[in-house]
């Protein structure tokens, strides 16, 4: 069993707390505030993922199911900067930055994300700027998807049919781009808009 505290925690969603591994730095541990569907579907995706040997470039990685003092819990990649800071979610640093170069520098990252998302018909259920680690990283930066990783079909004709994964995928996408061209400082700074395709 591994035993986790308060100096171990990270932050709380609405449906899960998540805390660093005591044991690898490297990795987190996100436990149920109380049964979830949501978090059900999205293990069962991860691992259709793993199956079907999907690359993690872009997707925070599962490592399974641990018992910890608190409940049991679940292990994935804890996205870091070069500096070992844990990295900040892309929400977070477009609040917190007024820094244009730097700011672009993250939306140069958007075109890459979105070749990695629709190349292996990734579909992401809540795709918002909240569940998005901007991971700074010299020319290894990228943007990496750490939540929000569901679908509630279960008709496996829809993990068939590239039709009906497009037309899902486009759509949690063009939501995602959407929000980002709302950005007051995208907004008074135009030519921010051309990475967001």
């Amino acid at each position: 069993m591994i035993f986790l505290d308060e100096s171990l925690y990270i932050n709380k969603g609405t449906n899960r707390v998540c805390y660093v591994h005591p044991n690898d730095k490297t990795k987190c541990l996100k436990i149920d505030l109380k049964d979830s569907k949501e978090t059900k579907r999205e293990l069962k995706y991860y691992k259709k993922l793993i199956k079907k040997n999907i690359p993690f470039d872009s997707l925070s990685k599962y490592y399974g199911e641990v018992q910890t003092n608190l409940g049991k819990a679940e292990v994935f990649e804890l996205i870091r900067d070069n500096d070992e800071t844990i990295s900040m979610e892309v929400d977070k640093y477009l609040n917190n930055s007024n820094n244009i170069e730097e700011i672009e520098n993250l939306l140069k990252l958007v075109p890459l994300l979105k070749k990695y998302i629709f190349k292996n018909k990734i579909f992401v259920k809540d795709l918002n700027t909240v569940n998005i680690m901007y991971q700074q990283n010299g020319e290894k930066s990228r943007l990496v998807i750490i939540d929000g990783l569901s679908h509630s079909n279960y008709n496996p004709f829809f993990y068939i049919c590239d039709y009906f994964i497009n037309k899902k995928i486009n759509k949690s996408w063009n939501g995602f781009i959407n929000s980002l061209k709302k950005r007051e400082i995208i907004k008074e700074n135009s030519f921010l808009s051309n990475y967001l395709i």
